[in-house]
């Protein structure tokens, strides 16, 4: 990333995918093979910023529903095989759930563009950090272009 003349780096994520300067906010992303996505938002144009944690519970119930059917049909059946898959369908369940969940930020512009990151690396408070860092340099931003507008 080239800097501007009198751009300075704020703080960058531990993986560097996204950069805070002075003057932008920068991801850069590596979706799979071949493709890879870099969004650059100049901070007078941030217009917001949202944390989400997406996760489905429902998943961990009827794993219990399953696991605890399973143990109630193999004592009445006197078989092992129900309880096994049971168990199994539990565990797969489970996994699952874990698999899914998802911890992300958006920063979104005026002009339509977002940077979309993972942030399940991040603990609460160095996340809320960097959105307070976000909005102490777009905020300068804005103090810097109401005084040359005087």
């Amino acid at each position: 990333m080239n800097l501007f003349e009198d751009e300075k780096i704020i703080t960058t994520t531990d993986d560097n995918i996204i950069i805070l300067t002075t003057h932008r906010i920068r991801s850069t992303n590596s979706l799979g093979w071949g493709h890879r996505e870099t969004t650059s938002i100049m901070l007078d144009m941030v217009s917001s910023i949202k944390t989400t944690y997406n996760s489905y519970p429902v998943l961990l119930v009827i794993a219990a529903i399953i696991a605890i059917a399973g143990f109630i049909l193999s004592n009445q059946n006197n078989s092992s095989y129900g309880v096994s898959f049971a168990i199994v369908l539990a565990i797969i369940l489970v996994s699952i759930y874990f698999v899914t969940r998802k911890h992300v930020c958006v920063i979104a512009s005026s002009g339509g563009s977002r940077i979309v990151f993972a942030t399940s690396n991040m603990s609460h408070d160095s996340l809320i950090s960097f959105i307070d860092r976000v909005e102490e340099s777009k905020h300068k931003i804005s103090l810097k272009q109401d005084s040359f507008l005087r």
